[in-house]
């Protein structure tokens, strides 16, 4: 009997000719898990579409073969491509809340794919909701629980073939290797072939028999068996304990996250210096190199615990938390004398929630959550998938309704709930959502999505609208030509880097992040993270993260609070939370 999934060579080129992805060979065995990686941008959505006869508008089959279930998925005609996606393979998507129906509840969602009513709740159970989900919609679920949801309307349908794009995206890591033995479990016990990709190299590679690698040297590299099922047990890290040595580098500190640095006791107590040199910063704290650099750069004063400075010198960047440092960029040997800021300068907070509440559908989601943000930090909101993360984004943002309780920006108060903050606009709050293909429209190029904000709220004069919006995507680093394209012609990256900048176009004084890096691959994850702290310490932006990956808390953010059931149970500075956590929440966060 033939393996359900055979890919032979197969590339495909876009409507510029651009190789989307090249000559890839694979095939995916009744009862086991293969998995493709590679960075944004690689093609992995592009090839687990084409796996089901879809391909981009204008992109054409240049060669090799894609067999699926038998049949030869681009000699199908319509009929029985339609028949074959119905009856021999379940896809969910990376945004899978688009997907969704928003006016069908959860108990619709899954009956109208199942062919047996009885399974409904008990598969709703594998992917870990309970069944008061099912009166539910979309709309009042998080986007962890979103995933869910579409992942169970998959599994119900009980086909032989699975095409998960990034399945365990979004989710915290008790629950991401809950998930991923689910799936284990469910080829196994179904012999079925599930072919799904992801950014979680630790996760993935303890799951997956085999593992195709995109973007590579050598594109279509097939690494060998990566696990025995038998054999290999997920740890609650969700590292295989038999492959713990392969993935070591891929779950360590990213580079530009392990540039902290403790000063060593008299420093922090009486300058505390920026250490603009990079050849020290991996050197053991407290080394003679570091003190000394330390001293030769950048003095400042009064460095008191819980404080955060920035020093900027030409193009390179340090903050100080702490007593720790972060090193942004290699420095200029030229620069002059730094540019000190202290987040501690104003006399008032930029962003004051007090006893905020909200509620969906009747049901209480948030209640009593205060937060202070100071001007150019960072204050991360860590929780797990429906602990009200997203909803207290959407209040803050002005976008959910049914809020209670009180915001203040730099001081004047601010409407709570749905109603216009128009005359806010400008140096206002501005949302960066999980779901960057979802939140751009897309019939509108990158130009005329960032032209929109810069006219309505920055009142832009039209004749130097070009100009701004080549601007805009200088400062998260996108190239202009980038400007005339649509969302679909971009990479996940790209996307997430048009809907950061479509943010700064409205001048923000609070930028909420929300899950913004959960679907990116690690450098591009980095890379976003970096410029945020950039823009932050350039504009005195004020950062609200929202996000469950503690190393992206350790590396970026100076304080964190952690919610669990729409409460706070827990808050800090990070490195205190983090390491010694006092809640059973926050140290199922750290798995």
């Amino acid at each position: 009997m033939s393996d359900p999934v055979v890919v032979d060579a197969l590339t495909v080129r876009g409507s510029n000719g651009q190789e989307l992805f090249g000559p890839t060979t694979f095939r995916i065995a009744a009862g086991s898990v293969t998995a493709l990686t590679g960075p944004s941008g690689s093609g992995k959505t592009t090839l687990m579409r084409a796996l089901l006869g879809h391909l981009p508008t204008g992109a054409i089959r240049c060669a090799g073969s894609a067999t699926v279930a038998g049949l030869d998925v681009f000699a199908l005609n319509p009929a029985a491509l339609q028949r074959f996606r119905r009856t021999n393979v379940a896809y969910v998507g990376q945004d899978p809340g688009s997907a969704l129906n928003p006016l069908m509840r959860v108990r619709t969602l899954l009956d109208e794919v199942s062919h047996a009513k009885a399974a409904v709740s008990e598969t709703l159970e594998l992917v870990g909701l309970s069944a008061e989900h099912l009166r539910r919609r979309p709309g009042e679920l998080s986007g962890g629980q979103q995933r869910r949801v579409a992942l169970a309307r998959a599994l119900v349908r009980n086909t032989g073939i699975l095409i998960l794009d990034e399945p365990l995206a979004g989710l915290h890591g008790a629950l991401r290797t809950e998930i991923a033995r689910l799936l284990t479990d469910i080829a196994a016990e179904r012999a079925a072939a599930i072919l799904l990709s992801g950014h979680d190299t630790a996760t993935i590679h303890a799951i997956a028999d085999n593992v195709v690698e995109l973007g590579a040297t050598s594109i279509g590299n097939v690494a060998g068996p990566i696990r025995s099922v038998a054999s290999n047990s997920l740890q609650p890290n969700g590292i295989s304990a038999s492959s713990t040595d392969r993935v070591e580098l891929s779950v360590a500190r990213p580079p530009v996250l392990d540039t902290w640095l403790d000063l060593p006791a008299d420093l922090a107590e009486g300058i505390g210096d920026a250490v603009i040199d990079a050849t020290a910063v991996h050197k053991p704290a407290g080394s003679p190199s570091q003190v000394d650099a330390a001293a030769q750069r950048y003095p400042m004063c009064d460095t008191k615990a819980e404080s955060e400075f920035v020093a900027s010198a030409g193009s390179d960047v340090a903050v100080v938390r702490s007593g720790a440092v972060e090193v942004l960029e290699r420095p200029d040997p030229d620069a002059q004398d730094a540019v000190i800021l202290r987040s501690g300068d104003s006399p008032e907070p930029l962003l004051r929630a007090r006893d905020i509440g909200a509620s969906i559908d009747g049901q209480q989601v948030l209640a009593g959550i205060d937060l202070v943000l100071s001007g150019g930090s960072a204050l991360a909101v860590a929780g797990a998938s429906g602990a009200g993360k997203t909803t207290l984004a959407r209040v803050i943002a002005g976008l959910h309704h049914a809020a209670t309780g009180s915001l203040e920006l730099a001081g004047a108060p601010i409407p709570v709930g749905s109603r216009r903050r128009t005359r806010h606009g400008r140096n206002g709050i501005q949302l960066v959502t999980q779901n960057p293909r979802s939140a751009l429209n897309p019939r509108r190029t990158v130009a005329e999505t960032l032209g929109r904000p810069l006219r309505r709220i920055g009142k832009v004069p039209k004749r130097s609208l070009a100009q701004r919006v080549i601007d805009l995507l200088d400062s998260v680093e996108l190239a202009p030509e980038l400007a005339t394209r649509y969302p679909h012609e971009l990479s996940g990256g790209q996307r997430q880097r048009v809907a950061l900048a479509r943010a700064l176009a409205a001048d923000p004084a609070v930028l909420v992040c929300d899950e913004i890096t959960s679907a990116l691959d690690h450098d591009t994850a980095v890379a976003i993270m970096t410029l945020l702290d950039r823009i932050r310490v350039e504009h005195r932006t004020g950062l609200l993260v929202i996000t469950h990956d503690m190393a992206l808390i350790t590396g970026h953010c100076s304080h964190v609070i952690v919610l669990d059931h729409g409460r706070i149970v827990e808050s800090g500075s990070a490195t205190t939370v983090l390491t010694t956590p006092a809640h059973p929440a926050t140290r199922e966060l750290l798995g």
